[in-house]
């Protein structure tokens, strides 16, 4: 272990963009599906090893996941993680950045479980120091992304596979493509980006969300980019800057290739592609912010 650190056929496809395509479907192929078993002791032999596989893929959990995840009390969902804790696989951090109060990390000896449950190299970032295996400012959007990335273990989505945002970031280091929060591969081997949008951005940056997301798109690492929030407000807002984006981006002349940031066609991939998940707002805005 280191210890320091189906998408459709594209013409377009280089030979790195075929090598990402292939790893896409490698992640999709993890089996993160809840299972129950035939009595109490396998059921948490499940929860276990799939809780271990979600804190290595996102980077942490907390106690409001798991209790969501499997359907039970908090109070479980504590004894569960604290658990966990106990066998010496996760470790508990302290953090007022979660609705928690705490989030959960895996340990070196969790890393190593991780590892064989997934038959994948995990990177494992520090074994001194529990903090630096997530990053405090992005607990609840990082939470939030959790449930999204889990939502066909509960309703159906038809999801046969997911990438994670960490997952996403191993396999394509340009800058011109957006580092999405996640992927996730439809049964028919179409494959979405998952945007989580928990706050309000400025025109300036929806721009520069919008030509990255396109890159994606072009270069076929998705075909589809879902957006999922908190607040319909925040997809109101969304809605409004895209559409003055659309016209004025069209205008709008780039000084390098004189071209203009958007093209028709452009515009129109983008209005296609970018689908807004109204029905997951209120539970959200439940689990996450009441």
């Amino acid at each position: 272990m280191n210890t320091n650190q189906h998408t459709k056929p594209n013409p377009k496809l280089n030979t790195q963009d075929g090598l990402i395509a292939h790893a896409v479907k490698q992640f999709s192929s993890i089996d993160m599906c809840i299972r129950v078993g035939v009595n109490n002791n396998q059921t948490g032999k499940y929860r276990r090893e799939t809780t271990v596989k979600v804190v290595e893929r996102v980077g942490h959990i907390t106690p409001t996941v798991i209790s969501w995840l499997y359907d039970i009390s908090r109070h479980q969902a504590l004894e569960h993680l604290n658990k966990l804790v106990k066998d010496e696989l996760l470790t508990m951090v302290k953090t007022h950045r979660s609705n928690d109060g705490r989030v959960y990390v895996l340990t070196y000896a969790g890393a190593q479980y991780a590892q064989s449950l997934m038959t994948k190299q995990v990177n494992f970032r520090s074994k001194r120091n529990p903090a630096l295996q997530f990053n405090a400012n992005n607990v609840m959007h990082d939470s939030i992304c959790t449930y999204v990335l889990m939502l066909a273990n509960k309703y159906d989505e038809g999801w046969q596979g997911i990438v994670t945002e960490k997952e996403f970031k191993q396999l394509v280091k340009s800058n011109e493509t957006r580092h999405v929060d996640g992927l996730v591969l439809e049964s028919n081997g179409t494959v979405a980006a998952i945007e989580i949008e928990h706050s309000f951005k400025t025109k300036q940056s929806r721009s520069s969300i919008l030509l990255k997301w396109l890159h994606g798109l072009n270069q076929g690492y998705y075909q589809k980019i879902f957006l999922f929030s908190q607040s319909t407000q925040i997809f109101d807002d969304i809605k409004r800057l895209h559409e003055q984006l659309f016209d004025e981006m069209q205008r709008r002349i780039d000084k390098k290739t004189k071209q203009p940031s958007l093209s028709k066609d452009d515009a129109e991939l983008l209005r296609r592609a970018i689908i807004f998940r109204t029905k997951y707002c209120h539970e959200i805005n439940r689990l996450f912010y009441n």
